[in-house]
């Protein structure tokens, strides 16, 4: 019974710390094949399943071969669970070009440090669905709270703007 215990806390333990850590724990991420069959957090739900099943198999006077079957069936149901879960959150991670500043192009922001020409100000634009602070540059003045057309990225962190034309209640570049 102390073997299931100790079986049922170490898998919790791993399970636990691999859903909330997650993010830190990838430098040792051993899922190989990216199906999250050998994640940590499914390694974790089997364990726990094999000591759950089989201290609930001992509580019911079943033999060992019983209890460790038991165990193994409920391990790997959890197990299961925990790969589908990590499959489902895999599919909903952004591909890496969605992170690419050439997404901006186009779209309108809100001047929060004005620039003269040459010189660098900041611009809040909504980057993936988020509102984001970018350098820009521009050819002509452009002063705090003007709206602007992100016309092109200059770097890795610059953006070159355009003052934007109001008309209608619709911006225009």
């Amino acid at each position: 019974m102390i073997g299931f215990i100790v079986t049922a806390a170490v898998g919790l333990i791993l399970l636990l710390v691999f859903l909330i850590f997650d993010g830190i724990l990838d430098a040792v991420h051993v899922d190989f094949t990216g199906s999250g069959v050998f994640s940590g957090a499914s390694l974790g739900g089997l364990l726990t399943g094999i000591g759950c099943g089989g201290i609930i198999g001992e509580s019911q006077g079943w033999p060992f071969i019983g209890s460790i079957a038991l165990g193994v069936l409920i391990g790997l149901a959890i197990a299961s669970v925990a790969v589908v879960l990590y499959r489902l959150l895999r599919k909903a991670e952004a591909a890496q070009e969605d992170f690419s500043l050439d997404r901006l192009v186009g779209t309108t922001g809100l001047v929060t440090a004005g620039a003269q020409p040459g010189s660098r100000g900041l611009v809040q634009v909504t980057y993936l669905g988020s509102p984001r602070t970018v350098s820009f540059s521009a050819d002509v003045t452009i002063a705090t709270g003007d709206a602007v057309v992100v016309s092109a990225v200059l770097g890795p962190d610059v953006l070159s703007v355009v003052p934007s034309q109001t008309t209608f209640g619709r911006t225009l570049a």
